[in-house]
């Protein structure tokens, strides 16, 4: 039976691969995923996780890009070989030019001089000649220069790649320190204002620009003296971003008043990234036990109706019809003794027949189709103490 047209390019791409025999999915040969420029996605690649899957996809380059041509959605092969290591390291996009590196020749292997052959009893005493491997590279031991600056580096590496991720505007980040130093409040007529410093009547706030840095888990609004009174309080990810924010520096985004108001990315590692992923994964499983549920119940109509068919196939013999539209084998039939002799009916068919007699299984019911409730993770509270904020950042500032 042939296959549908793919109707995206993650669809085309990962049919090709998989045709070539490479899995696809976490912990297989790959997997398909979009590439992004802040909010817009400008392309499709295939992300290559295994050794294998580079070497069949630089052996197939020109073949997978003949059959993504054909689906209608192009694809290009780069194949590179970094710092002359004949191991080919291999991309699939449909954005960015191609790039398809010359292997590296092959080193000149020198063919020892013959020596004269030595006597059989020294052959045999001879020991095998050991293939000197080279060792793994150890991680420095613990508690030593080495490995504290190793550990430092790596802090510092993961520290600037979550600092660059908030992708923060100047005005974003002084949304964030304003509420640090609880200097975000609303007003008695519901305006929000921020106050440099108590008695102030503080300038205005358009509120719209806080709403990407609630959802996202940097800010929580909070009314801690009671309903009359509300006031933008920063969160655990919050404080940690910002700490970010001050000691890394990255170069704010450029964005104007429109571009404020789009979804901003929780912070890398932090609590409002974990409960997203577990919520995505309860969806996940939600989902996956109502497909379970959906197959398990047609798994057993079509059990039902081939029992049926079966059964009515040998009501319609034993009555001599040869079209059966429009008749139907009564409730309870079984056929007698004479019958099935006479028709040579199946056992099997027989004992169903039975079973029905005495007990009649009603028509399975698919369960009712409908989206699953996605799982909305609780926001992030407001760090308690509102004073501690001040002491916190003010040696950053």
């Amino acid at each position: 039976m042939p296959k549908t047209a793919p109707s995206s390019p993650t669809v085309a791409i990962a049919r090709i691969l998989r045709g070539l025999g490479l899995s696809q999915g976490k912990g297989c040969d790959f997997r398909v995923t979009g590439e992004y420029r802040g909010e817009e996605r400008i392309g499709t690649y295939a992300l290559l996780l295994t050794r294998h899957a580079d070497e069949v996809v630089a052996a197939n380059a020109d073949e997978i890009e003949r059959l993504a041509d054909e689906t209608g959605f192009a694809f290009r092969v780069s194949v590179r070989y970094y710092n002359g290591n004949p191991r080919p390291v291999a991309g699939v996009a449909n954005y960015g030019s191609r790039v398809r590196d010359t292997p590296p020749a092959p080193a000149a292997v020198e063919e020892p001089a013959e020596e004269p052959e030595a006597p059989a009893a020294i052959k045999q005493a001879a020991p095998e000649p050991e293939i000197d491997e080279p060792a793994p590279v150890a991680e420095p031991p613990a508690d030593t220069t080495a490995a504290t600056f190793l550990e430092g580096a790596r802090e510092r590496a993961w520290g600037r790649q979550r600092a660059k991720a908030l992708d923060w505007s100047d005005r974003q980040a002084y949304l964030v320190a304003s509420a640090a130093t609880a200097g975000l409040v609303y007003d008695r007529h519901g305006i929000l204002r921020d106050r440099p410093r108590p008695g102030v009547l503080g300038a205005h706030v358009d509120e719209a620009r806080l709403g990407p840095l609630v959802e996202a888990g940097f800010l929580a609004i909070t009314e801690p003296f009671g309903p009359s009174y509300k006031r933008v309080s920063i969160t655990a990810d919050g404080r940690d971003a910002l700490g970010l924010w001050r000691v890394y520096r990255p170069t704010p985004a450029v964005k104007d008043r429109k571009q404020e108001r789009e979804k901003l990315q929780p912070l890398l590692g932090g609590e409002t990234a974990d409960r997203l992923a577990q919520a995505w994964a309860e969806d996940e499983r939600r989902r996956r036990a109502k497909r379970d549920a959906l197959y398990a119940a047609m798994d057993e109509l079509h059990a039902w109706e081939d029992r049926e068919e079966k059964r009515a196939e040998a009501w319609a013999k034993v009555q001599g019809f040869t079209h059966r539209l429009g008749r139907k084998a009564p409730t309870g039939w079984v056929p007698t003794a004479e019958e099935i002799g006479d028709h040579l009916l199946d056992a099997a068919v027989v004992d169903d027949l039975r079973a029905e007699a005495a007990r009649p299984t009603p028509k399975p019911e698919l369960p009712r189709p409908g989206p699953v409730r996605l799982v909305r993770p609780a926001p992030l509270p407001a760090l308690p103490d509102p004073s501690e904020q001040l002491s916190l950042f003010a040696d950053a500032a």
